[in-house]
């Protein structure tokens, strides 16, 4: 059998079947509800019984035009791929439907909240987990159920753990077979003959992958993706991380290449397939963001073998001949990948569909590594939904508790106004008085280090609420150590159980903190009142000063012996203060600048700042400079990462960068020249925006016409014509710094 992947209609397929979503599963969850008023259970308990509701009463849908299964109707919404907290609709969340909302969560965030100091809207991560995709591909549920039943618990907690974890593996075996079964009813009735072999496929393969460890390319690519999309409907969480997938497959091609039963077309239509479902099922909306779906490449093995070969070229031909804002590409290079890998990345940048992100591996492996966690894991870091990183055998609570540094650093010289120090019975060091810059410096970041002890003690407590009111024994049943230790995935049962606290806006925090240094303290044009009173009035009959300070002063990402110095000196102690403190699950914190889209909702109630920035301008962007300083192109931009050691920031730290799309048409070797330059300055994560302002100017006026105009808007990628009126005004803003 071969397969020829009809993409218009797939899409066309797609289109009229989720365009009825979410479907209604009322009866089946008042079902669950009466169940639960009858019988006082656990929340695992709750989670098994989701488990044997779905696999046993929910439909299941193959489509016609793709050889792969794995959509349960299960009432998700449509753009559901990977986010599920607050609860989405659906039986996935039912459980935690059932506890929220935590009232002791949300009495806590609001003050913060209500002033942008912070955005939490999780307890915990809900949204960017991996699933362990290849332990399964490897073993199979049955042997996963085998192990768990061989398992002996030790008390309650342990038994019920194993019980559900037995009842997950059974709900994805009967998931499997009622695959089979559905596509061995439509076979009754198909007469297309290419629809015919789609279908044979299915069921000949659902009944045993992934219940049985894969044995070919097809049923590897069935197996990662079905595992994958399970948890994403069971779990009430999201799995944004698709896998390492030019690394897992390409053992299967070659064995199947040599073999002759597949052929290199065959193996591309497949993946072309694989690469756009995720696409095809989402609905771009106003102001909605990605998938966060997200698909890895390049990179090295555990031995540290470097991984560039025909699998990952088959990915990069997918993304190279269609237009998709979804799955997200995560491009793994370090210095010794070959040239042919990095003109290939070089090609998807210069088009301008803006889905790329690239790791850097010489800084995030040993960032990881530097971590306390042993390299041969961290050489299988994964990334997603935007660009954070997890090791394949990880539970990574990230992206969920953004701070606000330039608020922050306000609530820091105004303590009574913010009240934080109080309600955290924090004794805040004074900037009042201070007699040098250096004594105000220390102060500061000594404040930043207790109210980030504070938060971390807050998020232990809210992490145990979280494997009270969702545990994941599915997810838990993908990773070997859970099953092992017979702890939970919300209990610490992975081997690595990491935290992150996302800090946002450190250009402008740097350029802040260096515009007292310079007008107050060196100089002495200003009193440190003057100075707080400007801030305070933002600015009232004070322009004169503010322009002094925007553009007078050096910034951040400008050349600047003792600016970049001092930029150096805040990135360390940043990462210092907001890495160990313990979470809930055995692990601890670890410093990230992952700022999503962040930097623009934060800004709203965010004061002026002493860098001359006005009240409810935007902040900076991850770890880049501030928008509106001058005279940052792509080659300062890339030098202001040189001396700063990313290595501190497990959790990343992201550089944007704006191309012009006139220049990307024949020079595409300028894309591959930043790849090399950007390893070489050792950044850690870097975003291509490749536009054109006139081009965007248009599509805001004429939106038809430019419905497949993709945009970078932080960490994820969406048809400009998608995004709020605010968001598409402030893609075009970035338009306007010097190239």
């Amino acid at each position: 059998m071969s397969f020829i992947f009809d993409e218009k209609a797939f899409r066309k397929e797609s289109e009229e079947f989720y365009s009825t979503y979410p479907e209604d599963v009322s009866d089946i969850e008042k079902g669950l509800d009466e169940r639960y008023r009858e019988n006082n259970v656990s929340a695992m308990v709750q989670k098994k019984w989701t488990y044997e509701t779905v696999s046993r009463s929910c439909d299941v849908k193959i489509f016609r035009y793709c050889p792969f299964y794995s959509e349960i109707i299960t009432g998700r919404e449509r753009n559901s791929v990977a986010g599920a907290f607050p609860p989405i609709p659906g039986l996935g969340c039912w459980a935690l439907r059932t506890h929220y909302p935590v009232a002791e969560f949300d009495e806590w965030r609001k003050p913060y909240v209500d002033k942008d100091l912070i955005f939490a809207e999780m307890m915990t991560d809900h949204s960017h987990h991996y699933a362990d995709v290849e332990y399964v591909l490897n073993v199979g549920f049955e042997r996963i159920r085998e192990k768990a039943r061989e398992a002996q618990p030790a008390d309650r907690e342990e038994e019920e753990f194993l019980d559900a974890v037995i009842s997950a593996c059974d709900a994805a075996i009967l998931v499997g077979e009622r695959f089979s079964e559905k596509a061995g009813e439509m076979l009754e009735i198909e007469e297309d003959p290419a629809v015919r072999e789609n279908l044979q496929r299915i069921q000949k393969t659902a009944c045993r992958v992934p219940r049985y460890p894969a044995e070919t390319f097809y049923e590897a690519l069935c197996s990662v993706w079905f595992t994958r999309e399970l948890c994403t409907s069971m779990e009430g969480s999201g799995f944004a991380v698709m896998g390492h997938y030019d690394r897992l497959l390409e053992p299967y091609y070659e064995q199947d290449i040599k073999n002759g039963t597949l052929t290199e077309e065959e193996a591309q239509e497949l993946i072309d397939c694989m690469m756009l479902i995720t696409d095809a099922r989402w609905k771009h909306v106003s102001a909605t963001s990605g998938t966060n779906a997200s698909v890895v490449i390049g990179g090295c093995d555990e031995e540290g073998s470097l991984i560039f070969n025909d699998v990952t070229k088959m990915i990069l031909n997918t993304f190279l001949k269609y237009e998709t804002s979804s799955p997200k590409l995560q491009v793994r290079i370090s210095h010794g990948h070959p040239d042919e890998f990095i003109k290939k990345t070089a090609q998807i940048a210069a088009l301008g569909r803006n889905t790329l992100t690239i790791l850097n591996d010489d800084v995030l492996i040993e960032a990881h590594h530097k971590a306390g966690k042993e390299v041969c894991d961290c050489r299988l870091y994964l990334a997603g939904g935007c660009q954070e990183p997890v090791l394949s055998n990880e539970c990574n609570s990230r992206a969920f508790m953004y701070l606000n540094l330039p608020q922050f650093l306000n609530a820091v010289l105004f303590p009574d106004e913010f009240e934080l120090w109080e309600r955290e019975n924090i004794e805040p060091g004074k900037t009042d008085g201070v007699s040098d810059f250096t004594e105000l410096y220390d102060h500061v970041i000594y404040n930043f280090s207790r109210f980030m002890d504070a938060l971390a003690g807050h998020y232990r407590r809210f992490e145990q609420i979280w494997s009270e009111i969702n545990p994941m024994p599915l997810f838990s049943a993908t990773m070997k150590e859970c099953i092992d230790r017979k702890k939970d995935i919300t209990k610490g049962g992975a081997r690595y159980n990491s935290s992150s606290f996302s800090l946002v806006g450190i250009g402008t925090f740097i350029d802040s903190l260096f515009a007292i240094k310079k007008a107050v303290f060196d100089s002495g044009i200003f009193s440190m009142e003057e100075m707080k009173e400007c801030i305070r009035s933002d600015f009232k009959d004070r322009e004169e000063t503010r322009l002094y300070l925007l553009n007078k002063i050096p910034k951040y990402g400008q050349s600047d012996p003792e600016l970049e110095d001092f930029t150096v000196r805040v990135f360390h102690d940043l990462a210092e203060h907001s890495s160990g403190m313990p979470n809930a699950r055995g692990g601890y914190f670890e410093a990230s600048l992952f700022a999503f889209f962040f930097y623009d909702v934060l800004k709203d109630r965010t004061w002026a700042t002493a860098d001359g920035r006005h009240f409810g301008s935007r902040i900076s962007r991850g770890c880049n400079p501030c928008e509106t300083t001058q005279g940052v192109d792509i080659a300062s931009l890339l030098y202001s990462l040189k001396k700063i050691d990313f290595t501190d920031y497990p959790g990343v730290a992201v550089s944007y960068m704006e191309m012009p799309a006139a220049k990307t048409r024949c020079e595409e070797g300028i894309f591959a020249d930043i790849l090399r330059a950007f390893i070489h300055c050792g950044g850690s994560a870097l975003d291509f925006n490749v536009v054109d302002k006139e081009q965007l100017l248009r599509a805001k006026e004429d939106p038809e016409s430019y419905r497949n105009l993709i945009v970078r808007v932080c960490g994820y990628s969406a048809p400009f014509i998608s995004l709020s009126e605010d968001l598409q005004d402030e893609v075009i803003q970035r338009t306007m710094r010097t190239s």
